[in-house]
């Protein structure tokens, strides 16, 4: 698993200070070629460049601009391009005389002069190739390609003439290297001859003559001892010394090239697997060293691709069946030579070039070399048994690179930038990875979320775009990290996730003023929110682990969320930072989880056995989420979402206190149904109360009537009616409990319950619109009527021993009678009323309630037989209709109409 970790830590690095550097160079050298082609074209226009030239300037921005290779040289933004020169003569322009002249004195200087022009490279092009494989197959089609695979099939036909000689004992071994010899020598003076009458045949010959020269003197050393070491390697440096001087004077990429294949093929097509690896690595040794000297004079990449290639491939190879741990020493030398010498000199031997190839970085060579051989070194350690061998490993490149970073920066502040920049890269990342190998995969989170954010920031704040990038990227991965590294103590736990929260916050906020980059904002955003959710999920899960118990432990968590967002809410202010200040938001969301899942777990939202603590928690977490409603809401861009806030923390603050009062209804004992009953009136119509009382205060009810009046009660309307109308249904009568009418629980938190929808009705017409004051009068007055009749029928049943059942009730005359006689009593209350203030609506209401008590006495009190209590309800209701008629007529029509139309 650590192995597992480790390689995907490299692979990471890779991809965060690598990759972003490899696109952003690419792309800025596209820009750059665009850049300089409109500047060449507003030349001609204003008539001081040829148009030839801005011919192959287009040519070369398209060829930029579509290549593959991502670590190509990157120009200055702020160094002009010379003009490049047409291999074709300029024709004379009208426009210009001393155009050509100029522009041929800006060309490079390193142009080839033996080669024709059709295979002439300047100096500085050799790092324009798309990718190592085009530019060699490019070198091989390009000029003479006939001549230039014949020397290569030749070279495999003498080695593999000598294998067979020596297989079959055909000719002395003298013979055989002397003939060899003498054909090298041969090819390498036809060639020398030609090198001005036929450049390019010539310089094919020669590095033919040169790989021969390389072959024999391996094969005369290695396969038949007829040379002592000492002898050999004082022979094939003469070897590599002419094919140097040969290459340099002649100025020839090409035959550099072929000299270095020979040499490199030599002992990989002659090994017989028994020799020494000490011999094989010193040999690559010389011949790296000896591109590294052709490196002082011509910038050939082709070349240092050659050597970087056949350097880490050979060895690769023969690591992967030869290496035993008693070979460190060697290899570990082999290796710190070749990276010295590919990773660091040759890029830095470009700096002694002209400006032009100071402003190109060869990519290959300066982030794969050190890439490459970190992974040869990691292996070593592997099979060393050195665990924290890779991680110093790492330790120790970065402190090579960021002082290199320096020191070019210091020598040269212009031209040595670029590359400057990719030390910094490589070091920055070498030090980065240093952190997983050395330590555990939480701790390497811990590190790299601080490494990240203070990256990010420098990036952000220098205006150095792929470097804010590679720290956002870094934050990310350490939050990857610290995923990996799940499970947790919980100390560690505490401190590597809020470092993480914090990280992230701190993320969002270092790119929250970002305008230029389009991705400023959205990185902002990403960063700030996933910095809030993890400061919450750290909130909770610390909760439950350092809680006795898990039931309180989400109500400690709610009042730590309540108290997080009132300090994001502050530090959001007073850093200007819109994200934050509204991160209190989610309390909403986190109140309302919890609460739901304490309904779905145990019923209620208290915790039973520590109630003080838990309703404590809640009261804290209400309270913050009051006062960050006070400060934010008037940064919500519409009336709707002010609304919606308020409405929703009234619904939680209703929900947590009537679920609760409810649940605690639920458990009391039996016999107690009307103080249950009684318990859910109060829990329904106690917030009409709180609501009232808090329209005295400015905030926020009086701010926001409509949330608070009209949707933030709405749903406990339909409660409080529904139980008005199931709670009549109870005797109201307790167990030791001296029952009084109307003063009881049951009917006095009805009546409480009925106060309290007058109070709403009061509230909800002196703001709103008046449609609604006739609905809900009727609504209330049904619900007062419905249990005043049901007051009297309690009272009734009481005193008059009738039990409380159904049937029993509607077969008992004094019920029946005193309904009637109670029914046609308020009837007449009515008309009297009606007649006060000539309303015949009042008044046909009242007639309404007589015919109903009429109905009743022919259909209800008459069906059950004779009787005093039926006599009784009849002339009872006869004589008061009588007295109804004479003190309460029918009020006229026309005064009617009049109060009507007025």
């Amino acid at each position: 698993m650590d192995s597992l970790f480790t390689l995907g830590a490299i692979l990471a690095i890779f991809y965060v200070f690598v990759v972003p550097v490899l696109a952003i160079m690419a792309l800025s050298r596209a820009n750059e070629a665009r850049r300089q082609l409109d500047a060449l074209q507003r030349q001609i226009a204003s008539g001081t460049v040829a148009p030839a030239i801005v011919d192959q300037a287009e040519a070369e921005a398209a060829q930029a601009e579509f290549a593959a290779e991502p670590l190509e040289p990157i120009p200055e933004a702020d160094v002009p391009a010379p003009p490049v020169v047409a291999p074709e003569p300029i024709p004379a322009q009208p426009v210009a005389a001393e155009a050509p002249m100029a522009t041929i004195e800006a060309a490079p200087a390193a142009i080839e002069t033996v080669e024709t022009a059709e295979v002439a490279e300047p100096a500085a092009g050799g790092h324009r190739d798309a990718s190592p494989m085009s530019g060699l197959f490019g070198w091989l089609f390009r000029g003479n390609p006939l001549a230039k695979i014949g020397v290569l099939l030749l070279f495999f036909g003498l080695a593999y003439l000598f294998k067979y000689s020596v297989d079959h004992d055909m000719l002395p071994i003298e013979l055989r290297l002397a003939g060899a010899g003498l054909l090298s020598l041969g090819l390498l003076g036809i060639g020398w001859r030609l090198r001005h009458r036929q450049p390019l045949y010539a310089l094919i010959l020669q590095g033919g003559a040169v790989g021969a020269f390389y072959l024999t003197a391996f094969a005369s050393f290695r396969l038949y001892h007829l040379l002592p070491s000492s002898a050999a390697f004082a022979l094939m440096i003469v070897i590599c010394a002419a094919s140097v001087a040969l290459a340099v004077v002649q100025r020839a990429q090409s035959l550099a090239v072929v000299a270095a294949l020979g040499g490199y093929l030599a002992p990989v097509l002659l090994s017989t697997g028994g020799g020494s690896h000490i011999g094989l690595f010193s040999y690559y040794g010389m011949l790296s060293a000896g591109i590294l000297t052709v490196s002082v004079w011509q910038i050939w990449r082709p070349l240092n691709l050659v050597g970087f290639v056949f350097t880490f491939g050979v060895a690769a190879l023969w690591a992967d069946k030869s290496y035993v741990p008693a070979f460190y020493l060697s290899c570990q030398l082999f290796l710190i030579l070749n990276l010295v010498i590919f990773g660091i000199l040759a890029p830095l031997a470009a700096l002694r070039h002209d400006t032009r190839s100071l402003r190109f970085v060869d990519g290959t060579l300066v982030f794969g070399t050190p890439l490459v051989a970190f992974g040869f070194q990691y292996a070593l350690m592997r099979q060393q048994g050195w665990m924290m061998g890779a991680a110093f490993s790492a330790l120790i490149l970065g402190a090579i690179y960021l002082p290199l970073a320096r020191t070019l920066m210091r020598r040269w502040p212009e031209a040595g930038r670029r590359l400057a920049i990719s030390f910094i890269a490589l070091g920055g990342g070498f030090v980065t990875l240093a952190i997983p190998l050395a330590l555990s995969a939480r701790w390497t989170s811990l590190a790299w979320a601080l490494e990240g954010v203070g990256v990010a920031w420098v990036g952000v704040g220098q205006r150095h775009r792929r470097m804010a990038w590679s720290g956002s990227l870094l934050v990310a991965l350490a939050a990857a990290s610290a995923a990996f590294a799940w499970p947790m103590d919980t100390t560690t736990l505490l401190l590597v996730f809020g470092v993480l929260a914090l990280s992230l916050l701190t993320l969002g906020w270092v790119w929250r003023d970002e305008r230029e980059w389009i991705e400023g904002r959205v990185i902002a955003a990403v960063a700030g929110t996933a910095g809030v959710l993890c400061w919450l999920w750290w909130v909770f899960e610390g909760a439950w682990r350092v809680g006795h118990y898990a039931d309180i432990a989400p109500l400690a968590a709610l009042a730590l969320s309540g108290i997080s967002a009132l300090l994001w809410e502050r530090v959001g202010h007073r850093l200007g930072w819109p994200l934050l200040r509204h991160a209190g938001w989610s309390l909403w969301l986190v109140a309302a989880g919890v609460l739901a899942w304490a309904i779905s777990d145990r019923g209620h939202p208290l915790v039973g056995n520590a109630q003080i603590l838990s309703l404590a928690y809640w009261l804290v977490a209400l309270a913050c989420a009051a006062v960050v409603l006070r400060r934010v809401e008037g940064d919500l861009p519409h009336p709707l979402a002010r609304l919606g806030m308020h409405a929703a923390l009234c619904w939680i603050a209703i929900a947590f206190f009537a679920v609760e009062l409810m649940w605690r209804a639920a458990r009391l004992p039996w016999g107690w149904d009307e103080w249950r009953m009684a318990i859910q009136f109060i829990a329904v119509a106690l917030p009409v109360m709180v609501v009232a009382g808090l329209e005295h205060f400015a905030w926020p009810v009086r701010e926001q009537r409509a949330a608070w009046w009209l949707v933030g009660l709405a749903p406990t309307l339909p409660v409080a009616v529904l139980l008005l109308v199931i709670g009549n249904f109870f005797d109201g009568q307790l167990p030791n409990w001296q029952y009084v009418p109307l003063l009881n629980p049951l009917e006095e938190s009805a009546a409480f319950s009925l106060l309290m929808l007058a109070l709403w009705r009061v509230h909800v017409l002196r703001h709103w619109d008046a449609r609604w004051r006739v609905p809900t009068a009727a609504l209330i007055s049904v619900l007062a009527v419905w249990w005043l009749n049901g007051a009297l029928v309690r009272a009734l049943a009481y005193y008059g021993g009738v039990e409380w059942d159904g049937e029993a009730l509607w077969d008992s005359r004094l019920i029946q009678t005193t309904l009637a006689l109670v029914w046609t009593i308020a009837a007449l209350a009515l008309m009297l009323l009606a007649k006060r203030r000539a309303s015949r609506p009042a008044w046909m209401a009242g007639a309404g309630v007589l015919a109903v008590v009429v109905v009743k006495l022919f259909l209800v009190d008459s069906a059950r037989g004779g009787g005093l209590a039926r006599a009784v309800a009849f002339i009872g209701v006869a004589l008061l209709i009588l007295l109804i008629g004479y003190v309460a007529p029918l009020p006229p029509r026309k005064p009617m109409e009049a109060e009507t139309s007025t």
